[in-house]
This record gives structure tokens, C-alpha cells and sequence, in this order.
């Protein structure tokens, strides 16, 4: 029986890691400390976001089998910081086999800088647990650290941990006297698939020999909110056996604790990214339209290996213009990603050096996934469908890294030192990029402007076929000019003129990074820099701004709609001028 109970164990880690992949966020690489192996990284959950975990681990040692299940719930409760609290609900085998609450332990995990160029993440972290039945007799306490370097796929965690309290004089143990691990992971991006190997080592108390462990184990994000991660562990040491380990996490969140903070500048340091709004309307358009959302999985990856590239070596062209585009044309965007990509390991470099970029744009991209969302969601009313965007753009407009509401002057991105640059040097990758903003912005009009879901599947259909003709003999049919959502989906934008200004200022951000980090007016060691110059204009809304009729109008004067890939959506039957017109008068 115990033997089977191994083998079925066993089987579970063998199948969780060829299960079906199903489209998700990227929550598998948060590496959790015993899900499934017991060196953790740097990093707390999501501000407002909980997740809770039901590991369920089998270990032989001593010719015995030892059933342990530890649900454990984290909660992201400020700014850097992590909160948990855990059990441990055991089953012992041989004689005198019961079934016992072993301890109830609560942990804090507290990130004091996030990686930069020169340093690792950096967290301290702090434990402490009450005797439950069977347990020991005391409570306990331990304080450590955390550190996570990023190489590319790769990531290196090391972590370290101290009792503060003596041992139990009874003989129940309250754990070791100290123990350090290290761990090593990569991401498989295409399969959302976490791999880590641990070694570990710990005293269990003074005078007591070392120990030694290793372990290797898996995270693979099996829904959009669920991660499954499988492990086995194996005691180096005589008498020390194996241990099998398989259980799910779950990430959810509660919109009533969705505050936000007074804007300001936001802290240099510190793991900062925030939990998405919570709502029954999340993860429709996958659903509804999986062709339409797997694409921006590869969009993500083409934006993050743009910034790398470029960050690293802008003189080169070959990369992007060639090899990069050649995989994203021919590979990625046919068979795009099931799941979110990690973008963090496709620009470990440039992430380090412009993290707020990194968040600012985040923050941007949840806002659009979630309005196609609440528009792809056929349980909400058209008129409820209106009020949740607006909400939604509230909640990101009071956030920290928000884009401003107001349209930006042209010139920010074309009158300067270094613009067009990008542009001028890599024509096809810039092409490509502009055929997605058209895009992404083209498939509001499909969704909005439809009024049945089957006019919404045909003009999504249409407007696909029409991005996927504007990358035959690039960049001839790409867009020549960024594409304007004024311009593009006039209908979105009399509709959500708010939304519409932030990804055309988004979309502009894009562009100016790409020409600071080509530009070699821009010194290489000043990039970083005029990155966040650039993201501070573009987060206040008091200057270089024009008006409303003159953004609407913008299309027009960068050369008309027609340069930027067309009108997308029910509107691309009617000229652009007219249908602007049409809605400034409130009838379109």
C-alpha cells in the first residue's frame, strides 16, 4: 500500500508537467518556499492579491510513510509586503497512526530593494508558529533573508534562516537551529513552466551533524489563476529518504480592497507591482476570442526582446531586423503562446535598468485587456459595459504608474534629438510593431461597435486578416506612421476618449524608448535616464498637451488614417473624416 501510494505520487509529478496548456498570467514564476521546493525568491505577491496554496507532500523515511497536507494562504498587504499564514495537517503510518494538526505558523516576508544592474533582490523574512496537537511543545520564531539574480531564463536564489528560540525540553522540535539553500530555475516561456533545482543544508541544533538535501521540482500555470507545482526532494545523508510533493495555488483578489494611493513619484526601490481589478468579467476575451488573445502573448515577447536587444547592443541590426523578426513572422505569431509570457526573462537587462518602465507599461496592459474583457462579456449590459470601462480607467488613472488621461503633443516623440531613429534603422521591426498598436486598438472597434456576437466574430476575424496582411513584404504593408485609436477606432474613442488618450500615449512611450535606446545622441551610460525623463512627462497632464479636437483630428494631420493601416471595424466602410464627424455631434 505504501509502495502504490509512492507510485501514484510519482505519477502525479510525471503527468502535472504534460497536462494540457491552457492560456494564463505568469504567476508560475513566483517561486514559493515549499511549492514545491523549499528556497524561495526575493519577491511578494502582488499588492491586494491573495493566494492560497494546498501543498500535499508523501515522505519515506525510517521504513514509514508520512501523509502532510499545508494550505497556506499569502496576502499581498502593502507595498513590498507579504503576509502568510499556514498549517499543517499530518498522517502518520505504522503504529499508533493518527491524524493531527501539526502547527499553526504565520510568516512575513518583507522586500527591501528590487534587482538593479549592480545588486540582487534582496527580502527579509520572519516566521512564527503555535503548537497544535501532536506538535511541539513551544512556540517558535525564526528571521532570515532572501535574494534572487536574474540571468536571462535563469534565476539564482539563495536564502538563510535562524531560530530565535532554544529548543524544546520536552524533545518536540520547534526546527532547526539555522538552515541555508540555494536554488537555480528557468523558465520554459512557451509552456509558462517554472524548473528548479535546490541544494540545502541545516543544523538542527548545536552539537547536532549537518544535513544535506536536494530537490527539484516544477510551477506550471494550469488556468489563469491556478499553478500546479510538483517536486521531489532526497536526503543525502544515511536515514534521510525521499519526499514527493504535488499541489495547486490559487491567485484571487477583492475589489473592495482595490485602494489607491495618492499619486506621486513612485519609490526607486522595492517589488511595487500591484494585483489587477478584480471581476467576473476577467479572462472572457480569451475565452471568446482565444485567436485574438494568444497574439498578444507573442506581442509581449516582441516588445520585451526589442528593449533587450536594443539595450544591449543598438548598433547591431542583424537581431531584430532578421533573426528576431523572422521567429516572431514565421514562428510565434503562428503558433503564439497559450499563456502570458514572462517578460522579465525574455529583458532581464533592461528590466533592471528601467523598472518603471517596466511597471508603467504593465499597468497599461492589464487596462486593455481588461476593457476588450468587459466588451467580449455577453453578461454584462451595453450600458453596464460602459460604466465598468470608466471605472476601470478610475482605478488605473489613481495609480502610481498611470499614463496621463490628457493627449500628448506629437512632438514629444517626433521633435526630438533622437526621434525617428528607431524607425530609420530597423524599418521591418518597427513596421511589425506598428501593425500590432494598429491592431490592438482595431479590435475595439470589432467589440464595440458590433452589436451581436456574431458580427463581433466576423469583424474580429476581418480585422485579424487584415494585421496578418500588413506583414507580407515588410514593411510595404505596414502601417508607415504610429497608428492614433482616435483615428484607427473612431467609435472606441467617442465612446472611451479617456482610454483611447492613454494607449496613444502608451503607444508614443513605446516608440520613444525604442528611439533612446537606438539613438547614439542618447550615451549609453544616460539611456536610463532619459527613459525616466521621458515616462514623467508622459505621467503629468499640465503640459505639452493639446486638445481634444486637435487629437481627434491628429490622424489627419500626420498624414490621414489610411498611412496608419485604415479605420478598423464596422467604421473601415465609412471614410474616417466623416464618421469623426459623425460622433463629435454625438450620432456616430
Amino acid at each position: 500500500m505504501q509502495i502504490r501510494t509512492m507510485r501514484l505520487a510519482a505519477a502525479g509529478l510525471i503527468v502535472s508537467l504534460w497536462a494540457p496548456r491552457l492560456m494564463a498570467q505568469t504567476d508560475y514564476r513566483h517561486l514559493d518556499a515549499g511549492r514545491p521546493v523549499r528556497v524561495s525568491d526575493a519577491y511578494p505577491v502582488e499588492r491586494y492579491a491573495f493566494e492560497i496554496s494546498f501543498p500535499w507532500s508523501v515522505s519515506r523515511e525510517g521504513g514509514n510513510t508520512g501523509h502532510e497536507l499545508a494550505p497556506h494562504l499569502e496576502f499581498g498587504a502593502a507595498r513590498n509586503l507579504m503576509v502568510g499564514v499556514e498549517t499543517d495537517i499530518r498522517f502518520a503510518g505504522g503504529p499508533g497512526r493518527e491524524l493531527r494538526l501539526h502547527r499553526l505558523e504565520t510568516s512575513l516576508l518583507w522586500n527591501l530593494r528590487r534587482e538593479t544592474p549592480s545588486l540582487p533582490a534582496l527580502s527579509l523574512t520572519a516566521s512564527g508558529s503555535i503548537p497544535g496537537a501532536g506538535g511541539p511543545a513551544r512556540a517558535a520564531a525564526a528571521v532570515g533573508m532572501a535574494a534572487t539574480r536574474s540571468f536571462g531564463v535563469f534565476r539564482t536564489h539563495l536564502n538563510a534562516s535562524t531560530r530565535l528560540l532554544a529548543p524544546d525540553s520536552t524533545g518536540g522540535t520547534v526546527g532547526p537551529l539555522w538552515w541555508a539553500g540555494i536554488a537555480l530555475d528557468r523558465t520554459l516561456l512557451r509552456s509558462s513552466t517554472l524548473l528548479a533545482v535546490e541544494l540545502l543544508t541545516e543544523r538542527e541544533d548545536a552539537g547536532h551533524p549537518l544535513t544535506w538535501r536536494a530537490g527539484v521540482g516544477a510551477r506550471r500555470q494550469v488556468a489563469p489563476t491556478w499553478v500546479a507545482h510538483p517536486g521531489v526532494s532526497n536526503g543525502l545523508d544515511q536515514g534521510h529518504g525521499v519526499e514527493v510533493t504535488f499541489g495547486l495555488s490559487h491567485l484571487f483578489g477583492f475589489a473592495d480592497l482595490m485602494r489607491r494611493e495618492r499619486k506621486g513619484t513612485p519609490r526607486p526601490t522595492g517589488r511595487d507591482e500591484e494585483f489587477y481589478y478584480p471581476g467576473a468579467f476577467n479572462w472572457t476575451f480569451r475565452q471568446v476570442y482565444p485567436e485574438a488573445a494568444r497574439l498578444y502573448n507573442a506581442f509581449d515577447y516582441g516588445h520585451a526582446v526589442l528593449y533587450e536587444r536594443l539595450f544591449a547592443n543598438p548598433a547591431d541590426t542583424a537581431p531584430l531586423e532578421q533573426r528576431e523578426y523572422d521567429f516572431l513572422v514565421n514562428d510565434l505569431l503562428v503558433r503564439p503562446p497559450r499563456f502570458a509570457i514572462a517578460e522579465e526573462a525574455v529583458m532581464p537587462r533592461y528590466s533592471r535598468a528601467a523598472w518603471r518602465a517596466q511597471l508603467m507599461f504593465d499597468q497599461a496592459h492589464i487596462l486593455h485587456r481588461q476593457i476588450y474583457d468587459v466588451y467580449a462579456d455577453v453578461r454584462i449590459a451595453l450600458e453596464a459595459k460602459a460604466a465598468l470601462v470608466e471605472r476601470l480607467t478610475d482605478h488605473y488613472l489613481a495609480g502610481p504608474y498611470a499614463f496621463t488621461g490628457a493627449p500628448k503633443a506629437m512632438e514629444l516623440m517626433e521633435g526630438q534629438p533622437y526621434s525617428l531613429v528607431f524607425k530609420q534603422r530597423f524599418p521591418k521591426f518597427n513596421g511589425l510593431i506598428w501593425a500590432y498598436h494598429w491592431l490592438q486598438v482595431g479590435l475595439y472597434e470589432a467589440v464595440v461597435a458590433e452589436t451581436t456576437e456574431e458580427g463581433k466574430q466576423a469583424v474580429v476575424a476581418e480585422t485579424l486578416a487584415r494585421f496578418r496582411a500588413m506583414l507580407v513584404n515588410p514593411p510595404g504593408q505596414s502601417p508607415s506612421v504610429m497608428p492614433m485609436t482616435s483615428a484607427v477606432a473612431p467609435e472606441f474613442s467617442a465612446r472611451h476618449p479617456r482610454a483611447a488618450i492613454i494607449f496613444d500615449n502608451l503607444h508614443m512611450m513605446h516608440d520613444i524608448i525604442s528611439d533612446i535606446l537606438a539613438s547614439d545622441r542618447v550615451p549609453a551610460d544616460g539611456k536610463a535616464a532619459a527613459v525616466a525623463a521621458a515616462l514623467d512627462e508622459f505621467q503629468r497632464g499640465d503640459r505639452n498637451v493639446v486638445s481634444l479636437d486637435h487629437w481627434r483630428m491628429m490622424g489627419d494631420h500626420m498624414g490621414g488614417v489610411e498611412r496608419m493601416g485604415g479605420v478598423a471595424g464596422r467604421a473601415a466602410h465609412v471614410s474616417a473624416a466623416s464618421h469623426l464627424r459623425a460622433c463629435k455631434d454625438g450620432t456616430c
